[in-house]
């Protein structure tokens, strides 16, 4: 299929899947939270802000992108200073700033953001080879950001933030013994951060996911509940309202961090490899924008941009089936949420600007 420069739309393959993907999201939602059309409404009228901005994105120029990268940094860090000292306080945390009403979450920004910025500091000497001191300066980038996370708390959006700054820096052509040095401070780190860092709900968390079953009522239960769903969908699944475990409202977070779970249990198994198949194209035209890139900077941030979006969803599914903690990470294109939609669109406006360049 030949690919067009449509209103920064370079890839018709690619643009079609996220439309899909979305739309059936929509449709996922109206079953997740009972039929509330109102909420749904809500949700395509964010979606279609986000279309209208990745058009925007994907028609600039991809350089244009990179000589602001350091200023998107910049303002998602004071936006964050911003947000623990006025933001909005919800069970204990301040995580989102309320903007004439609506609100807004930085952090999930910072997930783009984080590799735009590290992206450029890689590309000014990309000749150079990749010393100690690049490194240091590097992860002084991504850890900036995650302290003031921390403080909100939010430990699971951190993580996040870590494991996407991490890919980029792979991505930038890390040495080996680098690799080497940082799997040793890992070995370091886990135990000060489990000793000093993790709250008790944090610690209860991780054990959970070990055995759900010492806590049914308690913090095991979104695991459990979650694995019903999926376990009980099936072949085929229930169809489509029929869950039971969303319907009768078992499952909590049924329109954001488990929405997965409806899926599998309304769907079956055989949804669940159409779901993954969507995924499949959307991912193999991002790698293939990548292949393509004509730039040291193109190649790093659409690398970077593909390999997280394969992380998410890899992190969102194993919570639902209980492999990994709940770290409150949203499916790409099909949760519930402004500031995460916001996020993956932005995420593809800069994959369309790279694959225009190219």
């Amino acid at each position: 299929m030949n690919n067009k420069n449509f209103f920064g739309i370079t890839d018709t393959i690619l643009f079609l899947s996220i439309i899909c993907i979305s739309f059936f999201g929509l449709i996922l939602l109206y079953s997740a939270t009972n039929q509330d059309i109102d909420l749904v409404f809500r949700q395509g009228t964010r979606l279609g802000f986000c279309f209208i901005l990745m058009f925007m994105i994907g028609s600039i120029n991809i350089n244009h992108i990179k000589m602001i990268a350091p200023y998107i940094y910049i303002v998602c860090i004071f936006l964050l200073v911003i947000t623990i000292l006025w933001g909005h306080d919800s069970k204990g945390a301040k995580r989102w700033i309320v903007f004439f009403g609506f609100s807004f979450q930085v952090s999930e920004i910072l997930k783009i953001a984080v590799p735009l910025m590290l992206a450029w500091f890689l590309s000014l000497d990309e000749d150079k080879n990749f010393d100690l001191k690049k490194l240091l300066f590097s992860f002084l980038i991504i850890f900036l950001p995650i302290l003031l996370i921390i403080k909100q708390p939010d430990l699971g959006t951190s993580l996040i933030i870590l494991l996407c700054g991490g890919i980029t820096i792979f991505l930038g052509g890390i040495k080996k013994k680098h690799i080497a040095y940082l799997l040793g401070s890992l070995v370091i780190i886990i135990p000060v951060m489990w000793k000093f860092f993790l709250l008790p709900y944090q610690k209860q968390r991780v054990m959970t996911m070990f055995d759900p079953t010492s806590d049914p009522l308690g913090s095991g239960y979104h695991i459990i509940q979650s694995k019903i769903a999926v376990g009980s969908g099936g072949l085929f699944g229930k169809g489509f309202l029929n869950g039971t475990q969303s319907q009768l409202e078992f499952l909590p977070e049924r329109g954001t961090d488990f929405i997965f779970a409806v899926f599998a249990e309304e769907f079956g198994f055989i949804g669940i490899l159409i779901l993954f198949l969507f995924y499949l194209i959307l991912i193999a035209r991002c790698i293939h924008i990548v292949g393509n890139a004509k730039n040291y900077f193109s190649k790093i941030i659409a690398g970077s941009i593909t390999s997280i979006f394969i992380l998410l969803i890899i992190t969102n599914i194993s919570m639902a089936i209980g492999v990994l903690p709940v770290v409150g990470v949203t499916l790409p294109l099909l949760s519930l949420g402004g500031s995460s939609l916001l996020s993956i669109f932005i995420a593809f406006g800069i994959i369309f600007s790279v694959n225009r360049r190219n």
